[in-house]
């Protein structure tokens, strides 16, 4: 299989109900494998698999985020709700500052990861240009009726954002639900995407507690586990486990 656009990598995420964007313990289970090298990053200006996340993800059948080994892949709507039945049963007790960031971005649905760091006190900094840029972003967020963080940070007592923005999405508590871009002053998008973050739950119009029956939380790792086994033969039980756990 060899991804060249924007609807193979959706029609290969749909097939196998996942795929790991980079490398891992399985062979050529990965966008990156199965990208062409040209394609990867193109001194052409050709898109490749870094652009094709926006579309994918809005085409409504695959979720992206954080999900593999705390790196970032994609998993099909009709696989979404064992992965979510067994990561949040694995992560279950959150700490302080992920059910502090979860709660937020619960509140506002959805949100930019500057929007996210800045409500959750993330921003704050001592150098005087990046205090101005928080003030610009504090005085935007206002006056769109957010609450920005305002309580004491400590190096102790908060983890980084990226730390707990990635064990949300490990744990499946969030995704994320698109990449937005800047433009310039004649409308030309530049730069990398920002992310936007979400929960499944606002992001799908699915009873995710149907599609599941009364399947437990062991039930859908075995699940998945022979479905990647059926997949991948040549795999080995261990590596199975850890790309799912």
């Amino acid at each position: 299989m060899e991804i060249q656009n924007a609807e193979q990598l959706e029609r290969a995420v749909l097939k196998w109900g996942f795929l790991p964007f980079f490398k891992n313990e399985i062979e050529s289970f990965s966008v990156e494998e199965l990208t062409p090298r040209h394609l990867w990053f193109s001194d052409e200006g050709l898109d490749g698999p870094w652009e094709w996340k926006g579309p994918v993800i809005c085409g409504g059948m695959c979720a992206y985020g954080k999900f593999f080994n705390k790196k970032a892949g994609y998993v099909s709507l009709d696989w979404l709700p064992d992965l979510m039945n067994w990561r949040r049963a694995r992560h279950c007790a959150l700490s302080p500052d992920e059910q502090y960031m979860l709660d937020v971005l619960m509140e506002h649905e959805s949100l930019l990861s500057r929007e996210w760091k800045m409500l959750c006190g993330y921003t704050k900094s001592r150098t005087p240009r990046r205090s101005q840029l928080e003030k610009e972003m504090e005085k935007e967020a206002r006056a769109q009726g957010w609450r920005p963080y305002d309580g004491v940070l400590t190096e102790n007592r908060r983890k980084g954002f990226e730390t707990v923005a990635t064990s949300l999405q490990m744990g499946l508590r969030c995704i994320i639900a698109d990449f937005e871009y800047l433009h310039d002053r004649r409308g030309r998008q530049y730069g990398w995407g920002i992310a936007r973050y979400t929960t499944p739950e606002a992001m799908y119009d699915m009873d995710f507690g149907k599609a599941l029956g009364d399947r437990q939380p062991p039930q859908s790792l075995q699940r998945m586990a022979g479905h990647l086994r059926s997949l991948f033969p040549w795999a080995e039980e261990s590596d199975v486990l850890r790309i799912l756990d």
